[in-house]
């Protein structure tokens, strides 16, 4: 590879930045699914082989692992809690059932179902180490192998039901190995049940004289209380106060309201407004002496007062009658009037006398009673004291009988458990060994096969793209780049070494040709090869504007050393075989490569074309010997600034002048690359259009897109792609009707104007075909082959194997 332009000191180099969204795009730190996906779809074949290699891999192993190594899995079911018993029904079985629990819980040192602290137990060694001497492994490897939950197959909050599951590799012996666990598993649960009653009985003998002395203890408090207090129920007693306090309460309201009519009988009897009849009514109207106490016993009449009281009443009946009867004046109601006056005193005198006893006994009466109900009111108020002091005995008491009573119940439940020697859990489903393997499983296995398969195609194919960033195929670069692609050069060994050993191509082809010269040989199906090739782009530059003729038409590519030279020799010696006349002209000014190409003198080219006023085009164009109508325009002297001459109005009349001349039906300029430098788009501005050659296997796949880009933004006609084969294509030789991969089938592609391109046709199918004469007679004049040695073969499988993957 020839050293790059910027290493020459003498060459200034003007730094063209690249515009369009892809230059934007690579300055974002974001991932890019589109391109992503790409890369996927470039890489499918890779993708869809790795994918295929990692599930086929997969199936391999679980087919291996399902006939030679099948895991076995079985197991049985505990019940280890009663779901019927009298433990489980709730808080409805009374503060007695309470009692026993709480006794039979602390005895038995269980308050509550740890699950997890149970399958650890289990699990331990001390548990499994005889069972796994008895089998000839550790316990480790027998707790790895034993996996135990809570819950039932059809209730997963069945707490109560233990699931013991185990794995392994020879049924019959899991099977026997499940039933000694549990039988173990049943065993140690009888164990671990008759110790804890044992010890709970123990522990409950400890506990029994304490409860007793308690007991008698408070009860001899209680009795204590009741002598010193002369009290057998406080609250029924208290209750028998209140109901004395009330009648003695209601008793002296009675006399107190009996005093007050008594008074009023006297003052009623000293102001003489009280008769006879009325004194009979004032003793009549007093309260009943039945109910609560003879209340008008102080007040009576005797038999003289009676008879006082009936002479008085009769005297005052006859005195009224008389005087209905009689005047005033006359002398029976005189008579009348004196015998009653005369009464009056002597009954006024026995009733003062009568109602002052009364009164006298309704006083020592009241008196008693304020003293009965102020000794009664003082035993009431000590009853409240004395009636807490009572219940809070009693209910210690009651406590230390009921504790007592449980404690006993629970030591006769325990003496009876342990005399029953009935075990506390339950198999409830037995050891049993699924006949078929539970492991590896043939569906999640190819699942994840499928899943490893699709994840490491694409890693594959991700890191292949990311390593091997080119263009394998024209249909990529067609796809990618979205160009009509115009046509395809494909590899020819004899051109390998051109560039770098500055070889005179011309001349070479020409030897070639002549037999005898001892020239490096090529093939006549190598040149029908590449001849078809070129002819095949000069058509797709003839039809790509129907209505002008394109007359100046420029090759680039994005970096140096991709064959743009070279393809731009062989397409104007095509051209000029055609009987077309055709002038190459070397605008790279940089590092001109034409005049070795052809054998030419660079004495005066276009350099001196664009600095030297005097010279005329035609003297400095000079013709190649041996093909009519073919011209070549050398570079001339390396100037010191190119970039400056490229874009003067010397370079745009030269190239007008050179296109109206109406001496070339087609002008071909060689210019250096589009990217990092500016003298492809200020010729690309001046000529018809602009060719992008991009390179088969070489070329970073974003640098075309660059390219573009930089030659769009110069305003430049871009004509299409041209795809060149820099390195040996393993399926050059296949002939049509032959290959493996033999295509036939044209594609179209439109550019600016109308054209046509090479979409989908493979034209090494077409070459073959048509090259097969001149190759079976080379074949017949040449010496047989030599042998392929092994690792030409494998050699070349690698290389076709690598291409159909890439492709």
């Amino acid at each position: 590879m020839s050293p790059s332009p910027l290493a020459d000191p003498a060459v200034r180099v003007v730094q063209v930045s690249e515009l369009g969204s892809r230059s934007l795009a690579a300055d974002d730190d974001s991932i890019d699914l589109s391109e992503l996906w790409r890369a996927l779809k470039r890489r499918r074949k890779l993708v869809a082989l790795t994918a295929g290699m990692v599930v086929a891999l997969a199936a391999l192993i679980t087919g291996y692992q399902r006939l030679f190594r099948p895991v076995y899995e079985g197991g049985f079911q505990l019940l280890i809690s009663d779901p019927i018993s009298d433990d489980n029904k709730g808080p409805a079985a009374g503060a007695e059932a309470l009692n026993n629990t709480m006794f039979a819980e602390l005895a038995r040192n269980t308050t509550s179902s740890d699950i997890p602290t149970l399958i650890e137990l289990l699990k331990s060694p001390s548990m499994l180490a005889p069972i796994a001497r008895r089998f000839g492994t550790t316990s480790s490897k027998l707790a790895d192998r034993i996996s135990i939950a809570s819950g039932g197959s059809r209730q997963e909050k069945a707490e109560g039901v233990l699931t013991v599951e185990l794995t392994g590799r020879d049924p019959q012996e899991d099977k026997r190995l499940l039933e000694n666990l549990s039988s173990t598993y049943l065993q140690s649960a009888l164990n671990q049940r008759q110790q804890r009653l044992a010890d709970g009985i123990r522990f409950l003998n400890q506990q029994a004289p304490a409860l007793e002395a308690r007991t008698a203890e408070l009860q001899s408090e209680l009795a204590t209380f009741r002598q010193r207090h002369s009290l057998l129920e406080p609250i029924t007693e208290g209750g028998e106060l209140k109901t004395q306090i009330s009648s003695l309460e209601e008793q002296l309201a009675n006399l107190q309201a009996e005093r007050g009519r008594l008074q009023s009988v006297r003052q009623g009897i000293e102001a003489g407004t009280l008769t006879a009849r009325s004194f009979e009514e004032a003793i009549g109207t007093g309260p009943s002496t039945s109910g609560a106490g003879n209340t008008n016993q102080g007040l009576s009449v005797t038999g003289t007062n009676q008879i006082l009281l009936q002479e008085l009443t009769k005297v005052e009946q006859q005195l009224a009658e008389t005087r209905s009867r009689f005047s005033p004046s006359s002398s029976m109601v005189r008579g009348l009037t004196a015998r009653r006056n005369a009464l009056l005193p002597l009954l006024r005198s026995n009733q003062l006398e009568a109602v002052d006893a009364a009164l006298s006994l309704n006083a020592n009466r009241l008196a008693t009673a304020q003293r009965q109900l102020a000794l009664l009111g003082g035993r009431f108020q000590q009853q409240p004291g004395l009636i807490k002091q009572y219940e809070a005995l009693q209910q210690k008491l009651e406590i230390a009988q009921e504790n007592l009573a449980g404690f006993i119940k629970t030591r006769e439940n325990f003496q009876l458990e342990i005399a029953q020697r009935t075990v506390p859990w339950k198999l409830i489903a037995p050891p049993e060994i699924n006949p078929n393997p539970v492991k590896p499983s043939v569906p999640r296995n190819l699942a994840l096969g499928v899943v490893l398969g699709v994840v490491a195609g694409a890693g594959a194919g991700l890191l292949r793209d990311r390593l091997d960033h080119v263009f394998h195929s024209p249909m990529e670069v067609k796809d990618d780049l979205g160009q009509p692609l115009l046509g395809h050069i494909p590899h020819v060994a004899f051109f390998k070494g051109v560039r770098e050993d500055k070889r005179f191509l011309l001349q070479e082809l020409d030897a070639s040709v002549m037999p005898g010269t001892g020239a490096a040989s090529l093939s006549g199906y190598q040149r029908f090869f590449y001849q078809e090739a070129l002819r095949n782009l000069y058509t797709s530059l003839r039809f790509l504007n129907s209505d002008r003729p394109l007359r100046s038409v420029a090759l680039t590519s994005s970096l140096p050393a991709e064959g743009k030279s070279l393809t731009n020799v062989l397409l104007a010696k095509t051209i000029a075989e055609m009987g077309q006349r055709v002038l190459l002209v070397d605008a790279d000014l940089r590092k001109p490569q034409m005049h070795h190409r052809l054998g030419v003198n660079n004495l005066t080219g276009l350099s001196n074309l664009l600095t030297e006023d005097h010279l005329d085009w035609r003297q400095v164009v000079q013709p190649v010997l041996g093909y009519e109508g073919w011209s070549v325009l050398t570079a001339g002297r390396r100037p010191p600034d190119p970039t400056r001459l490229l874009s003067s109005a010397r370079m745009h009349q030269l190239v007008n002048d050179l296109a109206s001349s109406g001496e070339f039906d087609l002008i071909l300029y060689d210019t250096p690359p589009v990217l990092g430098l500016a003298d492809a788009a200020l010729v690309a501005e001046q000529i018809d259009g602009l060719m992008l050659l991009v390179s088969l296997g070489r070329v970073d796949r974003g640098l075309p897109n660059e390219a573009i880009a930089r030659i769009r933004s110069a305003g430049a006609q871009l004509l299409g792609v041209v795809t060149n084969s820099i390195t040996e294509d393993s399926n050059t030789n296949t002939a049509y009707g032959y290959g493996t991969q033999s295509k036939y089938g044209y594609g179209y592609g439109y550019g600016y104007g109308y054209g046509y391109g090479y979409g989908g046709y493979d034209t090494r199918s077409a070459y073959a075909y048509y090259a097969d004469t001149d190759a079976e007679t080379e074949k017949q004049a040449s010496a047989p082959a030599p042998t392929q040695t092994l690792g030409n073969q494998t050699t070349q499988l690698r290389r076709r194997f690598l291409h159909w993957l890439d492709t």
